[in-house]
């Protein structure tokens, strides 16, 4: 008999097991996305609701970053990034390019911003925003990008 020399059970029976298999994994990244979610929940309250940043600090680790990534020969760096669910409308202005997307912002970006604005703009650094992730087709992160050169005139 054919069967009992490949020792294989019915083809049912592996198309029951892919099944459990897909489910299982259906199952995993479903936990993995609702955790996700909760996470990305709790940083963004943390974000809206953060206390006052220290400009000193701030300033500190912009200038770290900047001297590395011009040892490395780039003239931009990634100051911050954050959920759009901070900004006012989700991030529609900077998909927009809207020259008023300043005003969405909230919480510790808006700080950050600011701060940039008194202290790294007098100084010839810009700062370029854009959407740098998507979730669900939806604008999900935002990044700030601290540039200086060429592109800052």
């Amino acid at each position: 008999m054919v069967d009992s020399i490949f020792d294989l059970p019915p083809a049912a029976e592996f198309a029951k097991r892919a099944a459990e298999k897909r489910a299982e994994e259906d199952a995993r990244r479903q936990q993995l996305h609702e955790t996700g979610d909760t996470q990305r929940e709790e940083l963004i309250n943390s974000l809206l609701h953060a206390n006052e940043v220290a400009t000193e600090e701030a300033l500190k680790r912009v200038s770290v970053l900047v001297r590395t990534a011009s040892d490395h020969g780039l003239n931009e760096v990634l100051i911050n990034r954050f959920p759009t669910e901070i900004l006012t409308d989700h991030g529609r202005a900077i998909l927009a390019s809207d020259p008023e997307w300043p005003d969405t912002l909230q919480g510790q970006p808006r700080t950050l911003y600011n701060i940039w604005k008194e202290h790294l703009q007098p100084l010839g650094y810009g700062l370029r925003v854009e959407i740098v992730d998507y979730r669900n087709d939806l604008p999900g992160d935002v990044g700030a990008f601290l540039f200086w050169g060429a592109q800052a005139v």
